[in-house]
């Protein structure tokens, strides 16, 4: 959109728009006004209700005392004749206006009788039955349709029953004290039992005191009756509609004059102010162009004068800059083309580091980088790889102290332009005037900090250089969490994912080295197969959790009683398997009495849960007495742990026994 365009739109706006406000505003008083009246005709027809309603119910107390006072009422009520009583009821409730209905319990609650007048509700909603109201009398004074009393009766001192008087909350009740200029309707549940006007059943009826503007109905004011019911006390907003539209067409005719009007002038002034740059719009579409030399005549002394001559000075230094970004750009893209190259050709995590440190010098011309590690407290970092400095010269530097420390602690990159700028590194760190400090996160937290220095403030760095490596360290730390989930996933395909020991898969390929080892040397080594006895019954009793945090805790007992070069991993199920290199039979007859020896020496505990005493059965194997291949050592070792089995658990077994004059402790 063209200058013109725009200054003519905002001249517009800058007149229409308060304009459109005082139409609102005006329209808004009038209507609201309007409303507010009709609003206030609601309140004395609806307060005229509420209170002749009141005045209803406090009535029902002469009607209950005089149809309940008689001896012959007290006589039906003892007899328990219903029909009779119910005679009696309907007797006294015609002679009164002041009920539509009388029903009387006997002492224990019971219906004794019960007379009640027609009642004109809207279609569709039941009369509620003597029953009933009996059951919701004394829960609350009214319940949907009606309002009620209930009395209690009392003879001799004890209650002998009671009665409950009322009243339908029907359209002949709303007709009544219905008001000519607004009409009344009794509301159940969002639903109307009664009204004196016609309602559509598509219409939404409030449920809850207070005015409401109800679509299809107009200005709405309700009032509570009783808990179940609501009077609504309405008039049609037809009128008011009525009245808005025409205040509406009013405004909106003199807006569109003024919007004529308005634009003519506004596209006059506009015209007036964007003709004098129109030259100046050219030569900045020549610069765009790539036309660096491009010159503007200058033609005035005035402020688009003024912006002409600083126009053709920003041109001369375009030309210069861009020489300048163009080398920049050449330099960047090898930098990040090596870094790429790098980064998917290892998944070694000192390569990684060093390609990003290098990088990193490399695009803001550094004289020297180092990078820092943490020790294995984290508490001190070390350089750990340098660049055009001696590593020797500099000691650890603690978290929190110098330049590194405070890099690694509040995980912030620091531009330093000046020997006196702060943070001043420590005595351990180089000092150096000119620095860059970025730290490198893996999996969220800080895992080095990367330093680049220059000898000389001369040069220092930009934040152009501080954007560069922070750039460079965020993609390095993809890549170092690449190598992370690597070297775990390496971890995950040769351990057991419940006890955390070897897999089967690993236990071959050291199988595969140690023998090699084992006949090049002419050394033995033995193989242990271990089996928890009785281990299905802690499954089948205590469940497969308890099963589990037992087999981890059997593999760490185990892990307990052997040592760092043996190999101990999970066979299957809960059977185990050993290997114990440089251990002829004797020995590993004596370290499978020691694994037992741990397993007996306490229950198995599990938080919270009752311990268990728990045994194994260990069969072993050796080279090369028992085979001199995997498949014949580990099928000794299997039939030494049936064997094992067999006589009773518990125990270490070969599958012949021990060779001669062997003495295994006990």
């Amino acid at each position: 959109m063209s200058l013109q365009r725009r200054l003519t739109l905002f001249f517009i706006a800058i007149v229409m728009l308060p304009l459109i406000a005082a139409g609102y505003v005006v329209r808004y008083v009038v209507v609201g006004e309007v409303e507010r009246r009709s609003e206030m005709s609601l309140e004395p027809a609806l307060g005229t209700s509420v209170a002749l309603y009141k005045a209803g119910v406090d009535s029902l107390d002469e009607l209950v005392r005089l149809s309940s006072g008689s001896r012959r009422f007290a006589s039906l009520l003892d007899e328990g004749d219903r029909p009779a009583m119910s005679r009696y009821l309907g007797s006294h409730l015609r002679d009164s206006n002041q009920a539509d209905f009388l029903i009387a319990l006997d002492r224990r609650g019971r219906l004794a009788g019960a007379y009640r007048l027609p009642a004109r509700f809207a279609t569709g909603f039941e009369t509620p039955s003597a029953s009933e109201i009996a059951r919701a009398a004394g829960r609350d004074s009214g319940a949907s349709g009606y309002a009620s009393r209930k009395f209690p009766l009392r003879s001799g001192g004890r209650p002998s029953g009671a009665v409950i008087a009322g009243f339908w909350i029907d359209e002949r009740f709303l007709e009544s004290f219905a008001a000519s200029e607004a009409g009344l309707a009794a509301v159940s549940n969002g639903r109307a039992i009664a009204s004196t006007v016609p309602l559509g059943e598509s219409i939404d009826l409030p449920d809850a005191t207070g005015i409401y503007d109800v679509a299809g109905l107009g200005i709405a004011r309700v009032e509570t009756l009783t808990a179940g019911t609501n009077l609504i006390a309405f008039v049609s907003g037809a009128p008011i509609d009525a009245l808005s539209t025409r205040v509406l067409y009013s405004m909106l005719g003199l807006l569109i004059l003024a919007l004529v009007l308005t634009s003519v002038l506004a596209y006059l002034l506009a015209r007036l102010i964007t003709q004098p740059l129109h030259e100046l719009t050219e030569g900045a579409a020549a610069i765009a162009a790539g036309r660096f030399g491009h010159q503007i005549p200058v033609r005035s002394r005035d402020e688009v004068g003024r912006l002409t001559t600083v126009f053709n000075e920003m041109s001369e230094e375009l030309r210069g800059k861009m020489g300048e970004l163009s080398s920049s750009r050449d330099l960047l893209q090898r930098t990040v083309q090596r870094v790429g190259e790098t980064l998917r050709s290892t998944h070694d995590m000192r390569s990684i580091l060093d390609s990003i440190l290098n990088t990193a010098a490399d695009a803001v011309s550094a004289d020297a980088a180092i990078l820092w590690t943490f020790n294995p407290t984290r508490a001190e970092l070390y350089p750990a790889i340098t660049r055009d400095i001696q590593a020797d010269d500099f000691d650890r530097v603690p978290v929190g102290h110098g330049l590194v420390g405070h890099v690694a602690e509040r995980g912030v990159s620091v531009l330093r332009s000046t020997a006196t700028d702060k943070p001043r590194p420590a005595a351990t760190e180089p000092d150096l005037p000119v620095s860059i400090v970025v730290p490198i996160y893996s999996q969220e937290r800080i895992m080095s900090v990367m330093t680049l220095y220059r000898h000389s403030d001369d040069t220092p760095f930009t934040t152009a250089n501080l954007d560069t490596v922070a750039f460079l360290a965020d993609q390095g730390r993809v890549a170092i969490e690449n190598v992370i989930l690597h070297e775990e996933a390496q971890r995950l395909s040769i351990t057991d994912g419940l006890t955390g020991v070897w897999n089967r898969r690993f236990f071959q390929m050291q199988f595969r080295t140690v023998l090699a080892q084992a006949m090049r040397f002419d050394r033995p080594f033995s193989i242990l197969m271990l089996d928890l006895d009785h281990f299905k019954q802690v499954n089948d009793s205590l469940g497969h959790q308890r099963g589990d945090a037992t087999l981890i805790e059997f593999a760490q007992r185990v892990g307990d009683a052997l040592r760092e070069v043996d190999t101990f991993a999970r066979y299957g199920g809960e059977e185990f398997i050993c290997m114990l290199s440089e251990t002829d039979f004797a020995g590993a007859t004596i370290t499978a009495e020691k694994i037992l020896e741990h397993i007996r020496a306490e229950p198995f505990r599990g938080v919270g849960e009752k311990p268990i005493d728990l045994t194994a059965s260990i069969g072993v194997a050796s080279y090369p007495l028992h085979g001199d291949s995997y498949q014949t050592l580990v099928a000794v070792a299997d039939q030494a742990l049936y064997r094992a089995k067999q006589e009773g658990r518990n125990r270490v077994c070969t599958p012949g026994g021990p060779p001669p004059n062997l003495q295994v402790a006990r």
